[in-house]
């Protein structure tokens, strides 16, 4: 069999068994002119996540389901791995097929998905990667809402966050060629950083105006936007590609300031891992008056949070602020915080807040 005319997907899973089935029964039953090459890369489940994907080896083997396309290579390896990443690598060097899909163990290709992008992709010649529309699930299955996918992306259009969701994008084999294969320095914005490099080697990226994937939410995934290691992934790969722009000024204090807010069990977890990518794991030299203000602005913000909280915690990370950037006493952020200082509590602040913009719209 010609790899030309194989379509590979990849999944990594671990311990999914409550939605992998989903998402393979809407991986085989693609309909198309391809031979479909399905390989899962499992990292050692112990729950039931191996019979299943058994259970689907040799239903396909049998020939026990309706097949839609020229043929099915159902495969699975499941041992443990050094991670989402790692294993997303090595099902790469697996796979064989001219064009290459990558679809979470709790997510879902629509009916037809991958016949529109094969047949764009032999549209297209030129063409390195295909992308569409996303639509997002809750957990239970019920529609959320509906992304558009952006028409002619640009570098920019990353500066300030991932422009695509991973399995909404397709690519040819040889774009692994031309720009390797994920970063295993990025355990959880390894696609965000790879999007990138393709952008900045002269890929050739088309968007088709169809929902490609169906992304399922849930507050324990691994990519849940609460979890702050993601967001210290982001600014690992933004400060890579962009610098101490404004925009990675503005993440790094909102990046703080939504942690303080939102993870009460690890409040400060993502503001220290900012300051240690910033002090150590990237070497610059901190005299600079830009990282003086970036770090500067995240003490602040964070300062502004958790006043409410932690009084003296708040007082601490004020004075830090201060310290680090003496001039941004004068800012609106640090009126914000005196505000809240004086007030010490929230429903007086928000009186006086809004009394304020009432004054101000008069004005």
């Amino acid at each position: 069999m010609e790899n030309e005319n194989i379509f590979s997907i990849l999944t990594v899973t671990l311990n999914q068994g409550k939605y992998i089935e989903e998402t393979i029964k809407s991986v085989i039953f693609q309909e198309g002119i391809f031979f479909l090459e399905y390989l899962i890369i499992d990292g050692g489940s112990t729950d039931n996540t191996i019979e299943i994907l058994e259970k689907y080896k040799k239903k396909v083997e049998n020939k026990e389901i309706e097949i839609k396309c020229k043929g099915i290579n159902f495969k699975y390896i499941s041992e443990v791995d050094e991670g989402p990443t790692n294993a997303l690598n090595k099902g790469l060097k697996l796979i064989t097929g001219k064009i290459i899909g990558i679809i979470n163990s709790d997510d879902i290709y629509p009916e037809n998905a991958l016949k529109i992008v094969w047949e764009t992709f032999q549209k297209y010649k030129k063409i390195d990667i295909v992308y569409g529309d996303v639509k997002f699930i809750d957990e239970e299955g019920n529609f959320i809402y509906l992304r558009k996918g952006k028409i002619n992306l640009k570098l920019k259009d990353f500066l300030f966050e991932n422009a695509l969701i991973q399995p909404e994008v397709f690519i040819k084999k040889d774009v692994i060629e031309k720009v390797g294969t994920f970063d295993e320095n990025f355990k959880f914005a390894n696609d965000y950083e790879f999007w990138i490099r393709c952008i900045k080697n002269g890929l050739k990226f088309k968007y088709i105006p169809f929902t490609l994937a169906i992304f399922r939410k849930r507050k324990e995934a691994r990519s849940a936007s609460k979890n702050p290691l993601i967001f210290i992934d982001t600014l690992k790969v933004q400060f890579k590609y962009f610098g101490l722009t404004d925009f990675f000024l503005k993440n790094l204090g909102n990046y703080s300031a939504m942690f303080a807010y939102e993870v009460k069990k690890n409040i400060d977890v993502c503001f220290k891992e900012i300051l240690k990518l910033l002090n150590s794991e990237i070497s610059v030299d901190l005299s600079n008056n830009q990282l003086k203000k970036a770090i500067a602005e995240s003490y602040l913000k964070f300062s502004i949070y958790q006043i409410y909280r932690n009084k003296v915690e708040g007082i601490k990370y004020y004075l830090q602020a201060i310290y680090t950037k003496p001039l941004i006493f004068l800012s609106k952020n640090s009126f914000l915080f005196l505000l809240r200082l004086i007030t010490m509590r929230e429903k007086i602040y928000y009186s006086l807040k809004f009394l304020f913009v009432r004054a101000l719209e008069k004005l």
